[in-house]
């Protein structure tokens, strides 16, 4: 099964290479690498398309991580596609298990992964909590799929994106699984987006759940379920 992977990357010139090339490790490779540089004002770029031939990296004006995120997905050529934060990495057989599963699941599944978390800098990898999945780093889907659902929506203060996008997706009746094993090493590191509680950044989450009433609420008037 050929599938493409979608970067979006802001400032990841320090981590964006390991990340790619534990994509290109995997033991089924994929077709290409679509890196979608967010305004990034270090090297990112240079570094990315420094890695291998089939990485297309493609820069814009800094949007936020779900409008980066999309236009990645947008630019991919294959039926399905991955996703990857660019300071996250993959583990060899990620790709080769999660496609199996996706091929018995269908058009409409949503594949996850477990994942380990490990900090930024530290030798220790194998010792990090184990999480189940849900994050843009685990998630392999049909193409068609994003097509139908739309793009991933930035909230205020920039987090809650991904909860959002799967949100739709569920109420598009998407269904989602997770294989039961770690395939995926999720980096952490001191300061960024997704660190640690900030009520600034936080907002997100409330955006989304608003959200998510008011298209319930649509959906009520409309005579929808």
């Amino acid at each position: 099964m050929k599938y493409s992977v979608a970067i979006a990357a802001y400032n990841a010139s320090e981590t964006i290479a390991e990340t790619i090339i534990s994509v290109l490790s995997q033991t089924i490779t994929p077709t290409e690498i679509i890196v979608v540089d967010d305004g990034s004002s270090d090297a990112t770029a240079a570094v990315a398309r420094a890695t291998s031939g089939i990485v297309r990296v493609i820069k814009q004006e800094n949007t936020g991580c779900g409008k980066a995120s999309s236009r990645a997905i947008r630019e991919t050529v294959s039926d399905i596609v991955a996703s990857v934060d660019a300071d996250d990495l993959w583990l060899p057989h990620k790709m080769e298990k999660q496609l199996g599963v996706l091929r018995e699941q269908g058009d409409r599944a949503f594949i996850f992964a477990k994942h380990r978390q490990f900090q930024h800098g530290s030798s220790d990898m194998e010792t990090g909590e184990e999480r189940p999945g849900l994050l843009r780093s685990d998630l392999v889907f049909y193409r068609k799929m994003f097509d139908a659902i739309g793009d991933i929506i930035d909230p205020p203060g920039g987090r809650g994106d991904m909860v959002d996008w799967l949100a739709r997706a569920r109420e598009f009746g998407c269904h989602f699984h997770t294989v039961d094993e770690v395939l995926v090493m999720r980096r952490i590191i001191t300061g960024s987006l997704s660190y640690g509680r900030d009520a600034g950044k936080d907002r997100g989450f409330l955006a989304v759940a608003h959200m998510a009433m008011q298209r319930r609420k649509q959906r009520y008037e409309t005579g929808g379920k």
